[in-house]
């Protein structure tokens, strides 16, 4: 008799995956069109005014209490959440693509998982269940290493080496808010998180977006710059949050995390078809050594590890 497959293995879940994954690819050469049309912190504001109010009506909806992230117990630890992952790590990712390229920074984003894990190391304490896994950060770090350094030693633009190392320090502020947020979900569910971590960041955003005197901006009449900050709210930000976190809900961190590794990959693929950019030998060994090492540190301990997360 065959087994019944359980909803949980469904095959919807691994395409919302795929389709997170794309949308979060895509992000790159999207951002790099719209840091030559506006300034980041008015790029910022749209993005996540944009998925503030979708965020807000889907918290009202499903939520029983959609107002308690505004107690000022859960404000506290919301607006870390919103200072680091959104606001932070946002002005970093924006700033770094006016120097660098979309392929370039997509590959360094492939670190993600490593810097979260290694902020989780320091922050939570938490451990790799073999001591081997910890070789996947090396491999992680070389993968950087031949785009960040390899690449610029072989055909050196300043421009690319700064851009990439900011690139590289909004990686590391992606990991503190990762640790922030998970704080932050032992009382507040994972949507309810990214809510208020979204306002907190819109509004920070939107501060830094008046001294930039956004009203008088000839991006407010670019078709171009709307479409792509639409695209960064709605389908970045709203969609790709929304799928990553249904599917980490019904397949596991551990089966959902190892999709990240498709970003970079994507991030590639679409920076070359959209804006056309060059890819260099040293692209493709970083991309594929930054994929292996965070193969090796999300590798489930045993058959029992996997087992638990699908429950």
């Amino acid at each position: 008799m065959m087994p019944v497959e359980s909803k949980k293995s469904s095959p919807r879940y691994y395409v919302m995956l795929v389709i997170a994954m794309a949308f979060w690819g895509g992000s790159w050469p999207s951002a790099k069109i719209l840091v030559g049309i506006a300034p980041p912190m008015t790029i910022g504001f749209f993005r996540f005014f944009t998925a503030s109010v979708l965020f807000l009506i889907l918290l009202y909806a499903t939520e029983p209490q959609p107002r308690r992230i505004f107690k000022m117990t859960n404000l506290k630890i919301l607006f870390f959440v919103g200072l680091t992952g959104v606001f932070g790590y946002g002005v970093l990712f924006l700033t770094g693509m006016r120097f660098t390229t979309a392929t370039q920074g997509a590959i360094i984003a492939g670190f993600n998982p490593a810097t979260v894990s290694l902020v989780a190391h320091l922050y939570h304490k938490e451990r790799l269940p073999q001591k081997w896994q910890y070789i996947g950060f090396l491999l992680a770090f070389l993968g950087v290493i031949f785009v960040v350094g390899v690449q610029a030693l072989l055909e050196f633009n300043f421009e690319y080496l700064i851009g990439n190392l900011i690139i590289l320090v909004a990686m590391f502020t992606w990991g503190l808010y990762s640790s922030i947020g998970k704080q932050a979900m032992k009382t507040l569910s994972p949507l309810e998180v990214t809510t208020g971590g979204s306002i907190v960041g819109t509004f920070l955003f939107g501060m830094g977006a008046l001294t930039e005197e956004v009203w008088a901006l000839p991006a407010m009449v670019d078709s171009v710059f709307w479409l792509n900050v639409l695209y960064l709210g709605t389908c970045v930000t709203f969609i790709g949050f929304l799928f990553y976190f249904i599917s980490i809900n019904e397949l596991g961190a551990t089966r959902s995390g190892g999709f990240i590794n498709l970003v970079p990959v994507f991030g590639t693929i679409f920076s070359f078809l959209i804006l056309h950019e060059e890819i260099f030998w040293t692209y493709g060994i970083g991309l594929l050594l930054v994929i292996v090492g965070i193969v090796v540190i999300n590798l489930p301990n045993s058959r029992k590890t996997a087992i638990a997360e699908q429950r």
